[in-house]
């Protein structure tokens, strides 16, 4: 109904005609109902206001930087190229904190660090959809061959070690 931005307008109106920061809260419940900002925030923001602030605006925050996507490409395409980096290498080669490459790694671009590769997490569409058809084409050879077919597949783990099924 009303933004937080129009509620501290009309704070800031009702604090230049002398109001109270209970009397602002009791005319906002009145016009917003539940949607009204808190008693406490209509308390800080008129006494912002009878400070001198004329913004109705949020401050800046600190917190975590925005990441520019300058650096999320350049990342992305270094591991294109090379999957066995450090964090604090790939940090050191782009020149931002290696806990901000680790952010952009895991958080941003879905990495996770498996025998010291970086692989991709989750899989694509048409990633899904190979991995499908292999699964659909070995179930059908199941079908037809049965165990001894499952007798002569060998598996790969993450570390690349070769393991044999056997039944």
């Amino acid at each position: 109904m009303f933004t937080k931005e129009d509620q501290r307008s009309w704070i800031k109106i009702e604090v230049a005609r002398g109001r109270s920061a209970q009397t602002c809260f009791q005319g906002l419940r009145e016009a917003c109902g539940d949607a009204a900002l808190p008693y406490r925030t209509v308390a800080r923001w008129v006494k912002l206001f009878r400070e001198g602030r004329d913004s109705i605006q949020d401050s800046c925050r600190s917190g975590r930087p925005h990441v520019d996507n300058h650096t999320i490409e350049l990342l992305a395409s270094l591991l294109d190229v090379e999957r066995r980096w450090a964090a604090r290498e790939l940090a050191a080669e782009v020149g931002v904190c290696h806990k901000t490459v680790l952010h952009i790694l895991h958080d941003i671009l879905g990495y996770r660090k498996i025998a010291a590769h970086w692989v991709l997490h989750t899989l694509s569409d048409v990633q899904q959809w190979q991995r499908y058809a292999i699964a659909q084409d070995l179930l059908n050879r199941y079908q037809r061959e049965g165990d001894d077919f499952l007798g002569r597949i060998v598996t790969l783990d993450e570390l690349g070690l070769a393991r044999t099924n056997h039944i």
